[in-house]
């Protein structure tokens, strides 16, 4: 990646334009309507729970669209950061999923406290995994590919890779301080933006997106059960 070609003129802009169009559609998705979780938490381990299925359908439209942008500009999968790293980054990215994932369940409400006032959750629904995995590979999919994938790939044809990683990390802090947070949303921006710095630094060096999905899945499972298994 660091060895990428820089583009100017209308060339340059298309990629930076088409970088672009995958995030400002996933925000816009926040618009609409999200469904709500039954209050008995009987959809918290249902495998069809609303909450679930809407992710996943929102990952699928945004996803598509990206594919779509991609064979239009006859884009590698690599200019997405898409392939396979070494082993000893297999090995490593299987870890962060197995250790941040259990940590972010058991850590989830004191860090969301702050932000998000008393976050409760059930989790001695054992079944709730398989519907929380479904939204978080959704989730953590999406956002690295659009993230650390296009934005970052696709705009360091333009401005070079390091300040690529630094923009698409202040879009991504700017892109999660929405209406639901409570009082200040500036230090959980500022806590995010840190994390798309990293996992782009990550991904850079690593020529991959598997270690930075990897631990993004694991970190969203305690939003299902914020969601859909609230106590």
């Amino acid at each position: 990646a660091s060895g990428t070609t820089r583009l100017i003129g209308p060339v340059g802009n298309g990629w930076a334009w088409a970088a672009a169009v995958p995030v400002a559609l996933s925000l816009a998705w926040g618009i609409l309507p999200p469904p709500v979780a039954a209050l008995d938490r009987s959809d918290c381990a249902s495998v069809t729970s609303p909450i679930a299925i809407w992710r996943a359908l929102q990952a699928l439209v945004v996803v598509a669209t990206l594919a779509g942008l991609a064979y239009t500009l006859k884009a590698s999968r690599t200019s997405l950061l898409l392939r396979w790293p070494a082993r000893a980054v297999v090995r490593w990215s299987i870890v962060g999923f197995l250790v941040s994932g259990p940590v972010a369940l058991v850590l989830g409400p004191i860090v969301a406290r702050p932000f998000f006032g008393d976050v409760g959750y059930d989790l001695t629904i054992i079944g709730a995994i398989i519907p929380a995995l479904i939204f978080a590979v959704a989730n953590g999919t999406m956002e690295e590919l659009i993230y650390r994938g296009a934005l970052l790939g696709w705009t360091s044809k333009v401005m070079g890779v390091w300040p690529a990683v630094i923009g698409q990390a202040v879009v991504f802090g700017l892109a999660h301080s929405g209406s639901d947070v409570v009082g200040n949303g500036i230090p959980l921006s500022l806590a995010l933006g840190a994390g798309g710095l990293i996992a782009g630094i990550v991904a850079v060096r690593t020529r991959s997106l598997l270690l930075p999905i990897a631990v993004h899945i694991g970190l969203d499972i305690p939003i299902y059960y914020a969601f859909a298994c609230a106590t």
